[in-house]
């Protein structure tokens, strides 16, 4: 594994990409005392950006710090920057933490060409939108060169404090941000079917946010218990087995139809549930869905 060298100039940070995210970024860094140095492939993104270097190449601007934050639209662009560098001795002893989406498989490629050059290479997913950057509340999910990570902890606290780093292969992070995305595309559509069953039936949706916010901590509770269940194996809870939950799943699925909302999201459940129970598992805690859902795990 590569180890980034010890040095005194933990406070230079480059940015390469200038979307909202990166804009973002790179003024925090330097309202936060940092000598930031910027990059974008199109020009006139800097303008607004104050006590920031422009660099006019991707080569300069990783030049010019030890630390290097990439944040584009895809990976590919990723790939291609790397790959256009005239000489990749340039990532030798820098760090390149890589906040662009996309999938493990590209993660892997990026930590490969990265770490070959002698370069350190970390993985990042900001849990945030641009806006709550550099709130406390901001959490921070990473992966890949942990000695790397180690050394500029302090520098990533300036996006958030909540720091999560997975281990040293880059990837896991890719595979945990597509794990929680799934997580809250099903409750976000969720709360806004929800949402629009409360209106239909006249009901106060100022009223409806508050009872879920009322309700949302005993459930992150109650999905952490599942998640542990799954974790064990041992599906046996009496307290909530997947037959309680499937008389509550065709009341949803009815009480749409009468609405005249869209019944995809309710037959899902409804049909996950059932298969559940036709396959024996009836009397099993609710995370034996997982046994539909993939049954090879």
């Amino acid at each position: 594994m590569n180890v980034p060298m010890a040095n005194q100039n933990n406070r230079k940070i480059s940015i390469l990409g200038l979307g909202q995210m990166g804009r973002k970024l790179a003024q925090l860094y330097a309202d936060a005392g940092y000598e930031v140095t910027v990059w974008n492939r199109t020009p006139g993104k800097t303008n607004k950006l104050s006590k920031v270097q422009v660099a006019d190449t991707a080569e300069h601007a990783l030049l010019a710090s030890p630390l290097s934050v990439v944040i584009i639209a895809n990976n590919a662009g990723v790939n291609e920057l790397i790959g256009g560098l005239s000489d990749r001795q340039i990532l030798k002893d820098k760090t390149l933490i890589n906040f662009t989406t996309g999938s493990p498989a590209e993660a892997d490629a990026l930590e490969k060409s990265v770490t070959e050059a002698g370069g350190a290479y970390i993985h990042g997913s900001i849990q945030a939108s641009p806006d709550q950057l550099g709130a406390e509340s901001v959490a921070i999910v990473s992966s890949g060169n942990t000695t790397a990570f180690d050394q500029y902890r302090e520098a990533l606290t300036v996006i958030g404090t909540k720091l999560r780093h997975l281990g040293d292969k880059a990837s896991v992070c890719l595979a945990m941000d597509i794990a929680t995305t799934t997580w809250m595309y099903g409750a976000f559509v969720g709360l806004i079917y929800g949402a629009t069953f409360a209106r239909q039936h006249g009901l106060d949706l100022k009223d409806y946010a508050a009872i879920i916010g009322d309700i949302a901590p005993d459930y992150t509770d109650f999905f952490k218990l599942e998640v542990g269940i799954m974790d064990r194996g041992n599906f046996q809870d009496a307290q909530n087995p997947v037959s309680l939950h499937i008389p509550i799943a065709k009341r949803m699925v009815e009480a749409f139809k009468e609405a005249n909302i869209q019944q995809d999201f309710s037959n899902i459940v409804l049909d996950i549930f059932s298969k559940t129970e036709q396959k024996g598992h009836g009397a099993e805690s609710l995370a034996a869905i997982s046994k539909i859902i993939a049954p090879q795990s």
